[in-house]
């Protein structure tokens, strides 16, 4: 399980608001300060990420949690966003080239849509599956981390 510690900002009956500070690869390493690619992510990156989600736990604005998300999920996402519409040019531009007698530049763009048609397929499965399968989950309170769900 991927774990990150938040902080609750907000508590609706069982919903709660969390607020998690965003770490970036680039701030790990020793020469982030002369390095370009660290001052691009430093600037385009967000400082603080806010999730709302349920609680089975008790808790109360100002509340330390760990929300966490199975690697699994991450993973399946991750398949999702990036090799399903890659396979799907791939295999648009293989399949045109062998079944149509098209100019290449065409079955290029073909190919394009269809690669594009793709990303809008797993942008709607994601938005529809997030509030069960990829909706991370508060796995104890800092405070007492005896008491994990």
């Amino acid at each position: 399980m991927i774990t990150e510690t938040a902080t609750v900002i907000g508590v609706e009956d069982d919903l709660i608001t969390v607020s998690a500070s965003v770490k970036t690869g680039c701030s790990q390493c020793q020469v982030s300060d002369d390095c370009g690619t660290s001052a691009v992510a430093k600037a385009f990156t967000p400082r603080q990420q806010t999730l709302t989600m349920r609680s089975p736990l008790p808790v109360k604005p100002g509340d330390l949690v760990v929300i966490g998300i199975p690697e699994q999920k991450v993973l399946l996402a991750s398949w999702l966003v990036y090799i399903v519409p890659l396979v799907t040019l791939i295999g648009g531009v293989i399949s045109l080239n062998q079944l149509t007698k098209w100019h290449e530049l065409a079955v290029f763009a073909v190919a394009i849509v269809l690669s594009a048609g793709s990303v809008k397929l797993v942008a709607r499965y994601l938005a529809r599956a997030r509030n069960a399968r990829f909706e991370p989950v508060i796995v104890s309170r800092v405070n007492d981390k005896a008491q994990a769900v």
